[in-house]
């Protein structure tokens, strides 16, 4: 079904004047597309299951915003990643909320140990992969220089957050975090200088 997906789109994007490059790129670019959403609906459907949408979102949307510039470990296949993803996000994030509600964590403690985890992500990252390497030194200062953009705006939301989002925000900084510390220990940082 995915593979009949694929094709029809790639039928109905495609342009007789592309090259055999153009034609793989495009064929390419859909397949990782259709990933990210299987990905994605599968993740969500997880959350919708657990009744954790919500949080899941905020904790999918922290961890986004430095994955992008700080890259990271990624798994070697779509399902591994999925199974991840599912018990990463919406499987851990109900049991946090869950911890939470008996906990009661202080907003002084989450304080404490989200600047932990801003401060870990600034001396590890970025980190590049094969699919993702870090190309040159230029390359790592503009992914640095993005970083740190993002971890104000995300210092500035959590200022302004309730403890609970305090708490998602944490929690998504700390997966990435997770993902560094991976790329470092299992397959070093991967740079094309």
């Amino acid at each position: 079904m995915i593979y009949r997906l694929e094709n029809t789109l790639f039928n109905l994007l495609v342009q007789e004047n592309y090259s055999a490059l153009e034609k793989e790129k495009l064929r390419f670019g859909i397949q990782i597309v259709l990933s990210e959403l299987i990905k994605l609906l599968i993740i969500y459907l997880a959350a919708i299951l657990l009744d954790c949408v919500l949080p899941t979102f905020i904790t999918h949307l922290a961890f986004l915003i430095l994955r992008q510039v700080c890259l990271g470990y990624h798994f070697n296949g779509l399902f591994t990643c999925i199974v991840w993803s599912i018990i990463t996000f919406p499987v851990a994030v109900k049991c946090l909320m869950e911890l939470h509600h008996h906990l009661n964590f202080s907003s002084a403690t989450l304080y404490v140990i989200f600047c932990i985890f801003l401060l870990m992500v600034y001396l590890l990252a970025p980190k590049g992969t094969v699919n993702q390497p870090i190309i040159n030194e230029k390359h790592c200062r503009f992914l640095r220089k993005k970083m740190c953009f993002r971890m104000l705006l995300l210092i500035g939301v959590f200022f302004f957050s309730s403890v609970e989002i305090k708490l998602l925000i944490s929690y998504g900084v700390l997966i990435e975090v997770i993902m560094l510390t991976l790329q470092t220990t299992i397959k070093g940082d991967v740079s094309n200088e």
